[in-house]
This record gives structure tokens, C-alpha cells and sequence, in this order.
């Protein structure tokens, strides 16, 4: 039976996701390696990390090469701890200086996964879509010589359709995504897709 892609085979959807850049010194390598693969992903921005000029050209090449811009609150708290107007603060703020590019997708990812019934009432006021993620990496932990990979693939073929949660901020993952993009190529039937 035919799939949406209207193919006989079935297609393992790979979304790479990035959170807390963006970061002069190792967003600008992840989005050459991205490039040199065709891949485009989603990048969960910090507000406070787009009050400089570099924080501003690095969203803007991400989104001027076809990758998703996602807001990652201003200051990276945990939601569940804060008052409804600081939650709508957090967002807000992020938001402005990510129009300020020229991104109008609204696409919302909690610091450390963390929400509740608040967070997910004012995200669906405000119209954001949450991402949240199957395959966690572990990229800020197990960091020596990228055993990040190892730990992720594990995760990623024991699934089906995968979102991928990694890190910008870390020059370990920069330096080993390629590994993982290696990696996943090799799986059958894999494709690397963008929420449209």
C-alpha cells in the first residue's frame, strides 16, 4: 500500500533538531556540515543569545538556507516554575527578535522538555506549535570522542519516524554530527525531513 510519499516502501522520517544556539563558534561549522548534505533541520533559539549581531547573522543564514527557526524562551528557565505572565515574557521576547529575521513560523520547544497545562494553554493562545523529541542524544553528557553518536543510533533504530534532539552550543556535537548523519544514511529507508 502506497505511503503519503506514494511509494510501495516505507520511508523512516529523520528530523534533526537543535537547541540553546545559536553559537559563534560552532553554530556557523553545523550549518556548513548541514549544508554539505542537503539537510535541513530545526534550530530552537535562546532570545538572550540573539542580542548580539553575531547571535542575529547566524539566524539569519540558518533561515536564509531553509532551516526552521524555533523559539527556545529568552532566558532557557524552566516554564513550570514561572508566573503565566513571565511564561508569555519568555516567549514573547524570543519571539520579536526571531520576526526580526523575517521567520514567521511559530514552532515552540520547552527547555528541558519541561511543560504543563499553563505552558500548553498559552502556547495554543499564542498559536505555537510544540516540538518536542523521541531520540534524546545525550550530546551534552556523553561528549568524549562523540559517544553521543553511539548513544543516539541506539535510539534512533529502535524507532520508526525520529526527531533528534542535539545541541549547538557543543563543539563535540558539531565536530561528530557528521558521524550521525553518516550513520543514518545507512539505514534503509531513511529520509531527512523538515516540519513544512
Amino acid at each position: 500500500m502506497p505511503n503519503r510519499y506514494g511509494t510501495e516502501k516505507e520511508v523512516r522520517e529523520i528530523l534533526l533538531t537543535f537547541d540553546d544556539g545559536p553559537n559563534p563558534m560552532t553554530t556557523p561549522n553545523l550549518l556548513d556540515t548541514l549544508a554539505k548534505h542537503d539537510i535541513k533541520a530545526m534550530f530552537f533559539v535562546v532570545g538572550e543569545r540573539l542580542k548580539s549581531s553575531e547571535g542575529r547573522s547566524i539566524l539569519e543564514r540558518a533561515h536564509r538556507e531553509g532551516h526552521h527557526i524555533g523559539n527556545h524562551t529568552f532566558t532557557h528557565k524552566d516554564l513550570k516554575t514561572l508566573a503565566e505572565g513571565k511564561i508569555r515574557e519568555e516567549l514573547r521576547r524570543t519571539q520579536d527578535m526571531i520576526g526580526v529575521c523575517g521567520h514567521e513560523c511559530k514552532f515552540f520547544r520547552p527547555p528541558y522538555g519541561s511543560t504543563n497545562a499553563t505552558v500548553s494553554g498559552i502556547l495554543q493562545e499564542e498559536g505555537y506549535m510544540m516540538v518536542l523529541w523521541n531520540v534524546d542524544t545525550l550530546d551534552w553528557k556523553y561528549k568524549k570522542e562523540g559517544a553521543w553518536v553511539e548513544h543516539g543510533m541506539q535510539q534512533v533504530k529502535a524507532r520508526e519516524d525520529c526527531i533528534v534532539l542535539m545541541h549547538d552550543i557543543h563543539k563535540t556535537t558539531v565536530d561528530h554530527v557528521e558521524r550521525l548523519i553518516q550513520r543514518i544514511k545507512r539505514i534503509p529507508n531513511a529520509r531527512f525531513v523538515l516540519y513544512a
